[in-house]
């Protein structure tokens, strides 16, 4: 019960990070926040490690662990999150959430050989479900009208892309996560690597004017958007693996777009369509047969 909870609320913080981000985009580099994020997710974490063994705990991580933990952070937000929040910008939160939450898909193919997660029929048939209402969810008008076709194309490739990555990244923090002390442990390893990896991609991309936008001014912003969306969702999100499993917290995830969806509606005035209203139910349904 507490994996679940923890789940949703992962998901309720993803959605609402990804609509400020997306909100922000003309003023803030979506990929230098991925960066900017990470580095204060790091220091949060570094600073609450004293209280969870210091730098002890970290040494009592094996070695195998630690890699584990260090590569997934970069598979999975240097790499993942910057496709995701490229294909955002572009193609709007009303298609990247719902396009990149097909990663439970991708995760319960890999966590279920490696990690001996079991498929249980209402799972599987929730699986489904959401899978359709994710589709359904993914309009093809009314936010993009600032593309043109081939970056749209480019920027869904760029969301299932995503999905991939973050399933490998999902399924590797699990094993990590399983021979760590402490949540705390677990990002004070993987953060700091996150925000290096984060803060190169960013780099590589756009050049030195990725960091352009950061003021006095907004600063205070964006560091509480920056402890909300990593301090606490990435402890949140580490937490509902550990106790929910890689394959159910990747399907606990897909609440995401259901909530990311209506607010895009409401707050960035993204376009509502009969397909969405289908999809979101069909996802309903099939979160609830998967809980």
């Amino acid at each position: 019960m507490l994996g679940i909870i923890l789940g949703l609320t992962s998901a309720f913080i993803w959605a609402t990070t990804s609509l400020a981000i997306k909100a922000q985009a003309d003023e803030i580099n979506p990929l230098s926040f991925n960066a900017f994020r990470m580095g204060v997710g790091a220091i949060f974490a570094l600073a609450l490690l004293p209280f969870f063994g210091g730098v002890q705990a970290i040494a009592q991580v094996p070695s195998s662990a630690a890699i584990l933990l260090a590569v997934s952070s970069i598979i999975g937000i240097a790499i993942g999150d910057m496709l995701y929040f490229w294909s955002l910008n572009h193609i709007g939160a009303s298609r990247a959430l719902p396009i990149s939450g097909t990663y439970p898909l991708f995760t319960w193919a890999i966590a279920v050989p490696l990690l001996g997660e079991q498929i249980t029929t209402s799972a599987m048939i929730g699986t489904g479900l959401v899978l359709v209402g994710v589709y359904f969810l993914s309009p093809g008008n009314g936010t993009t009208a600032h593309t043109d076709a081939r970056v749209q194309r480019l920027a869904t490739l760029a969301a299932i892309a995503a999905a991939v990555l973050w399933a490998i990244a999902t399924t590797m923090l699990k094993m990590g996560v399983q021979e760590s002390p402490h949540v705390i442990v677990v990002n004070a390893i993987r953060l700091p690597v996150a925000a290096l990896g984060s803060a190169l991609v960013a780099r590589w991309y756009a050049g030195a004017k990725t960091w352009q936008g950061y003021t006095r001014k907004n600063l205070p912003r964006l560091l509480a958007l920056a402890m909300y969306s990593t301090g606490i969702g990435m402890i949140t999100w580490t937490l509902t693996v550990d106790y929910a499993g890689a394959a159910r917290a990747a399907l606990l995830n897909t609440a995401a777009p259901l909530i990311g969806v209506p607010l895009s509606v409401f707050f960035l005035r993204e376009r509502v369509t009969p397909k969405v209203a289908v999809g979101t139910l069909l996802a309903v349904w099939g979160v609830w047969l998967i809980l």
